[in-house]
């Protein structure tokens, strides 16, 4: 098989070649100690029975490179300074609670010895009697082709190109997983999901133009980035629920394909978070009550209305690519038909972050009519009124020019209707626009209201300019209540 990048460069011991029994090759182990020559290392072995090396203490460095195991290997509870498997074929890999001082590496490993149909990672299912079962595993009982659970590691994983097959729904079960360093799987292929439940990883955790079935790293820490990107592919549910990262989660041009390709980042804790994916998602796309500074997507690849859930998602600023309309960008939120009033607001204070006061103003706008159009009849009825005479307060023009257009309907009837003065005595000249704007303004009076008395049709029109006057008023001072109480 061919060379492996990344292995130790010492000689291979003498004595082991070709087909070798799995007791042979643990006794060969063992038996080294330090200051005994090179550390072990066996290249191109085919090795039959069961290779155990569990609880077992090694001083030295472990490199199984280019071989092929009949049987799972299990090296639970195994203590080393590093351990290389590069271009190995294993059945499964039985790692659970394993030390390493140094670097594991699985550069071009295979594990399995199924296809590599997808088994994409879905919603919990539901059984007969309708209880929802829950996502978190039984972990004895669960099969995994490759285990890693409670395992520490001091420097880097480097899974670059490994490739996990099998018929379970967990290609990889890590709970708990600590590495000191970065894990670097690009190009990682599985047919199941990776678990990776409350791991720890001092660095980054990079899956570039991996394949996998989905992943589930609910409670991850790791101070360096969770890079799923540049052609990442999930058949599955990508899953960040209440994790903790350092730097940038990012989805740039990853592909969340069908049946089951969704994010659920709900409680997510990042500074800078990218969304901006190669093609819509197949499936949802959760951030309620997740927390990031920045939020980078694309237009283009926002999920279905139905499919997005934003409630509690706070953001101090949004970026794209490509620049969005705030009228855009507001469809957005509608997206999430459970979206509150919260949602607006949240976008509203990222536009005026950015300097960009109208366009808060439009989404509060916008969220006035998205409070009122779920409220009681009398409350959309007085809604629709605020709306159409002052916006809410957010369109403040609007009322101005309901004045004047009020006060030239009220102007032109009367100039073609002289009222008589009232008492038969004119106390003042007739002056139909001082008269009208006397009947529209409720406050102040300029002493032409009651100084004519309008008959028959010219008095429906006069109680008509004082009812909106009125209306328009309270309308007024109801918008800018609102608006300096936001203030």
């Amino acid at each position: 098989m061919a060379r492996r990048r990344g292995s130790w460069r010492t000689r291979r011991p003498a004595g082991l070649s070709g087909t070798v029994e799995a007791a042979t090759l643990h006794a060969a182990i063992t038996a080294h100690r330090p200051g005994g020559g090179p550390a072990p290392r066996y290249e191109g072995l085919h090795v039959t029975g069961t290779l155990d090396l569990s609880h077992c203490r090694l001083d030295t460095a472990l490199a199984l490179v280019d071989c092929v195991f009949e049987e799972p290997v299990d090296l639970t509870q195994l203590a080393l300074s590093a351990l290389d498997l590069s271009g190995s074929v294993l059945p499964a890999l039985h790692a659970d609670r394993v030390v390493v001082e140094g670097e594991v590496r699985l550069t071009g490993t295979r594990l399995g010895d199924a296809g590599e149909e997808r088994i994409p990672l879905l919603d919990p299912a539901t059984d007969p009697d309708g209880v929802r079962v829950p996502r978190r595993i039984q972990e004895g009982a669960t099969a995994g082709v490759l285990r890693l659970a409670d395992a520490r590691i001091g420097g880097n994983l480097v899974a670059e190109e490994l490739t996990v097959t099998g018929t379970a729904a967990w290609s990889l079960l890590a709970p708990r997983l600590t590495v000191g360093g970065s894990v670097h799987a690009r190009g990682l292929k599985a047919s199941g999901a990776l678990y990776l439940r409350d791991a720890r990883v001092t660095y980054a955790v990079n899956f570039h133009a991996a394949d996998v079935g989905g992943i589930d790293a609910t409670g991850l820490a790791c101070s360096g980035g969770f890079y799923a990107d540049w052609g990442f592919r999930s058949a599955g549910q990508v899953l960040l629920r209440a994790a903790e990262i350092g730097g940038v989660v990012t989805f740039h041009d990853s592909v969340l394909a069908e049946p089951g390709g969704a994010l659920l980042l709900s409680r997510l804790r990042v500074p800078r978070l990218r969304l901006d994916l190669r093609d819509a998602p197949a499936g949802h796309v959760v951030l309620q009550d997740a927390v990031v500074d920045v939020l980078v997507d694309s237009e283009a690849t926002w999920p279905a209305a139905g499919k997005l859930h934003l409630e509690g998602f706070s953001y101090k600023r949004l970026e794209t690519a490509d620049a969005v309309e705030v009228r855009s960008r507001m469809g957005w939120l509608t997206r999430d038909a459970h979206a509150g009033t919260g949602s607006f607001e949240q976008l509203a204070k990222s536009y005026e972050a950015a300097g960009d006061e109208r366009s808060a103003r439009t989404v509060r706008h916008a969220r006035e009519r998205h409070l009122h159009r779920h409220d009681r009849l009398s409350g959309r009825v007085w809604g629709a009124v605020q709306d159409v005479l002052f916006g809410y307060g957010y369109a403040p023009r609007r009322a101005l020019l309901w004045l004047v257009s009020l006060a030239t309907a009220g102007s032109l009837w009367f100039a073609n209707h002289p009222l008589r003065p009232t008492g038969g005595d004119a106390r003042r000249a007739w002056d139909p626009v001082l008269y009208s704007l006397d009947l529209l303004i409720p406050v102040a009076s300029l002493g032409y209201r009651g100084a004519w008395d309008p008959q028959g049709v010219d008095k429906v029109m006069a109680v008509f300019l004082v009812v909106s006057g009125w209306t328009l008023a309270t309308a007024v001072l109801a918008g800018a209540r609102r608006v300096l109480g936001r203030g």
